[in-house]
């Protein structure tokens, strides 16, 4: 027997429909409902009474089955009407008697095939008993490719990626929506890549009730294939349309593929010239099989300005400025100023990027001057460097040289003397945080390795690694709260650490390291109340964030850090404590309070934003 009455579920019941299931053995729907045919025009009068919230009279559903309970509930008409509209005593007797019918559509959509169905009248409201039988199983599966595919070179590839994607294998139980999603997964698999005109040219489902089983067939047309024509851009008026071109990762004349459709469509907006992207293949107007690619672009305004204020214990206050121009030499080359300042430090940069190519890297390059005084020890520190990056699916990797010159002393103290070092950098960072105003689940990673060669251009030969981690956890009912765990790590080797620049080096403490412990005050204890940096940096925390109200949360954490020379000989400082944190729309507010156990006082923090 073929499978019968799965379409007329779609009108009687309210099912989803299934497009490619003309050529399933599925009659057409049994009925419709009387109370439509002969009420059809009260249903447009203006002033009809509010439809109730619950069935007027109770229908149970007798089944030793949730999932089938809430099917039918969900969808039988003798309940769904009533909570549509007021029914008299004739409309629901007329879909009492469509009940077992439509109830039985629904039963085989789920692969039983034998069910039974009663209806029972009572005082007030129906019991419809159902007795489901066996369920029907998967017995033979057979997928076929036609069309110019069959000669293609990656046939056993087109036919893989097919099969992984079914979802319905032999041995498990036939339903109507993974007969579905397997034939539209199959499609897809085909018109990813090279056949986008593909489409399905014959598919059935053939049911045994005698035995149960299901035998399902599918044949995919693959048509020709389809070849890339040439990109067209428009929105382009004040950046060149070669900024646009150059992200391609593909060339006119290379095969469709939907995936390099979609990473350019990511790499443009990504790109700080644009706003907004659009890529599309324009099939209208497919030529001699190639098929050109349409580029819609928002761009940003060629000038930016920017400027904030802020405030918070570990700085002080503080003033950001900031001025972009993204159209150097006419070539979309950007260029950018910087000039950040607050209680402890300041810092002076300027930089020059060129534009992503096809494949996300560009060359980028800047210059800053950093005056800062913390924990007494002043530092003037020039550094420069130039990098090739490559920027796609949420990576950030990079290497390139740096240049760093520092002269540094203790307040109203010694002279530290002057340092610097030209170091072969890489590194890599990776960041999947989901929603970032108010982070939830996802990890940020990032690390870097440099070194000198000897002491070429440098005080002291030296090489460099730092690594830094989190990861947000908020289980499926958030009232639970959310769980934060970040960690640091650093390591210097070096013969010479005198001759090494401070801001190379690690010292810890505050509010995004280890709070109740005042900045960067975990280090060398030297003279006149100075902490200077060491080789060695280890930092981990735990906070647990409790919901309380809306947009407010309570958190608990304790934090842990060491500087050192070595890993040998780490002295720990915890700091514990509690705050309270606010996920405002412009960005986390949070506020600690936290004991430092080593010095055995409370200290309070404040911050804006979170940092990954």
């Amino acid at each position: 027997m073929l499978l019968s009455s799965l379409t007329s579920l779609v009108w009687a019941a309210s099912l989803p429909a299934d497009g490619d299931d003309a050529d399933d053995d599925i009659p057409p729907p049994k009925t419709g409902l009387l109370h439509r045919l002969l009420h059809g025009d009260e249903s447009r009068e203006e002033n009809k009474p509010q439809p109730p919230k619950t069935p007027r009279i109770p229908i149970i559903i007798d089944v030793d089955n949730s999932a089938l309970q809430k099917l039918i509930n969900n969808h039988l008409p003798l309940i769904t009407q009533q909570l549509i509209e007021d029914l008299d005593d004739e409309q629901l007797s007329f879909l009492a008697e469509e009940a077992p019918g439509q109830t039985q559509t629904m039963l085989e959509t789920e692969g039983y095939f034998n069910a039974i169905v009663n209806v029972e009248k009572q005082t007030i409201g129906y019991i419809i008993h159902i007795n489901t039988g066996p369920r029907s199983h998967i017995e033979n599966v057979d997928v076929s490719l036609t069309g110019n595919v069959t000669a293609d070179d990656d046939l056993t590839n087109y036919y893989k990626n097919a099969i992984d994607n079914w979802v319905l294998p032999v041995g498990d139980p036939f339903t109507q929506s993974n007969w579905s999603a397997s034939k539209s997964s199959v499609l897809t698999a085909i018109v990813r890549k090279k056949y986008p005109l593909a489409t399905i040219s014959a598919s059935r489902a053939t049911i045994d009730p005698q035995r149960n089983q299901a035998e399902l067939s599918l044949t995919v047309d693959s048509k020709q294939p389809i070849y890339f024509g040439d990109i067209q851009v428009s929105g382009t008026e004040r950046y060149p349309a070669s900024i646009v071109t150059g992200m391609a990762s593909f060339s006119p004349g290379s095969p469709y593929d939907l995936d390099k459709l979609l990473d350019y469509q990511q790499a443009l907006e990504q790109d700080s010239h644009y706003g907004n992207a659009v890529v599309s293949a324009d099939f209208d107007h497919l030529e001699n099989d190639h098929v050109p690619v349409l580029v819609k672009v928002s761009e940003m305004k060629r000038q930016k300005l920017t400027f904030g204020l802020r405030y918070d214990t570990k700085n002080g206050p503080g003033f950001r400025g900031g001025y972009d121009h993204y159209n150097i030499f006419h070539k979309g080359y950007v260029g950018s100023t910087l000039l950040d300042t607050d209680r402890y430090e300041t810092t002076f940069g300027i930089g020059l990027s060129k534009p992503r190519n096809n494949r996300g890297h560009y060359w980028t390059s800047n210059l800053n001057y950093t005056y800062s005084t913390v924990q007494h020890l002043q530092s003037r520190a020039l550094s420069s460097g130039i990098w090739k990056v490559r920027d796609r699916n949420g990576i950030d990797s990079r290497i390139g040289i740096e240049y760093v010159t520092e002269s540094s002393k203790i307040e109203d103290g010694a002279e530290l003397g002057h340092s610097y070092a030209t170091m072969l950098t890489a590194s890599w960072k990776r960041q999947n945080i989901q929603t970032q105003l108010r982070p939830a689940n996802g990890y940020y990673l990032e690390g870097k390795i440099g070194t000198t060669i000897g002491k070429l251009l440098a005080s002291a030969s030296m090489q460099r690694i730092t690594a830094s981690g989190g990861y947000y956890f908020t289980p499926e009912n958030k009232k639970y709260g959310t769980l934060v765990l970040r960690s640091q790590i650093g390591y210097v080797h070096t013969g010479d650490t005198v001759n090494v620049p401070s801001i190379l080096m690690f010292r810890a403490g505050g509010a995004n390291s280890v709070r109740g412990y005042e900045m960067d005050s975990i280090g060398i204890n030297s003279s006149h109340n100075s902490v200077l940096p060491n080789r060695t940096l280890v930092v981990t925390s735990a906070e647990y964030q409790i919901p309380v109200y809306k947009d407010f949360a309570l958190a608990l954490f304790h934090d842990a850090g060491s500087v050192s020379k070595n890993f040998s000989d780490m002295q720990w400082r915890h700091g514990s404590g509690f705050g309270v944190r606010w996920f405002s729309p412009v960005a986390p507010f949070a506020f600690d309070i936290a004991y430092g156990h080593h010095d055995k006082k409370w200290r309070w923090s404040i911050s804006l934003g979170t940092k990954f």
